[in-house]
């Protein structure tokens, strides 16, 4: 079977994570519009130079533009037998834009916002691979850290340094959260029945043994 997989959920809920799992698992790449980006502008191609320019002035790609980005993405041969999208489309433009293939299955991973705010605040990301780890271990639902989990400044698996991103402040995070419930939720309906909601409350491996029991 083809799998084609939007994974969908409110920031915190692990998304990063099980794709990841479910990369391994299907054979399939996990893509997120995040990681495209920073890839095409690190390529020098003509889309990376013109993302360049707009980001270094502050203002953001337009939907039409990431949208042709993935396209061009999905159209390698990795992605031929399926794929794995981490939390796009995120708004009904971007619904509207992602127009050139109909998905498979809409995963949910569902948590409860104060949960959000509690993995969020302890969220730590490599500054050289983007992979994202936690202050609290890998029970927040996080890719690395041991028990005690990990702290700024520490070192990723791959040599980078862990450090807070600006937009993982209380402030920031709980506008975030907002932005999904007003703007992403009306994106879930849309796909009506092929949309499967899963508990993203337990350990990483008990949510992929969810994840899997509805695909």
């Amino acid at each position: 079977m083809i799998y084609k997989i939007l994974l969908m959920g409110p920031q915190g809920c692990g998304k990063g994570t099980q794709a990841e799992i479910l990369s391994q698992s299907l054979h399939i790449p996990a893509l997120s519009m995040g990681q495209l980006l920073r890839d095409e502008i690190a390529a020098g191609t003509d889309l990376g130079k013109k993302f360049d320019v707009i980001l270094k002035r502050g203002d953001l790609v337009s939907d039409q533009d990431a949208a042709m980005m993935l396209k061009r993405r999905l159209e390698k041969s990795d992605a031929k037998r399926g794929y794995i999208i981490d939390g796009y489309p995120r708004n009904l433009s971007q619904w509207k834009a992602f127009d050139f293939d109909t998905p498979t299955h809409v995963i949910v991973i569902d948590v409860p916002r104060e949960e959000s705010l509690k993995r969020l605040g302890g969220r730590l990301t490599c500054r050289a691979c983007n992979k994202v780890g936690s202050t609290s271990g890998l029970k927040a639902g996080s890719a690395f850290g041991g028990k005690d989990g990990i702290r700024a400044g520490d070192l990723c698996p791959c040599g980078g340094q862990w450090y807070q991103r600006d937009d993982d402040t209380p402030e920031a995070i709980t506008r975030r959260l907002e932005i999904y419930e007003n703007d992403t939720q009306p994106v879930i309906e849309k796909y009506g029945g092929i949309v499967k909601r899963v508990d993203g409350i337990g350990s990483v491996a008990e949510v992929a043994d969810r994840i899997k029991k509805v695909l």
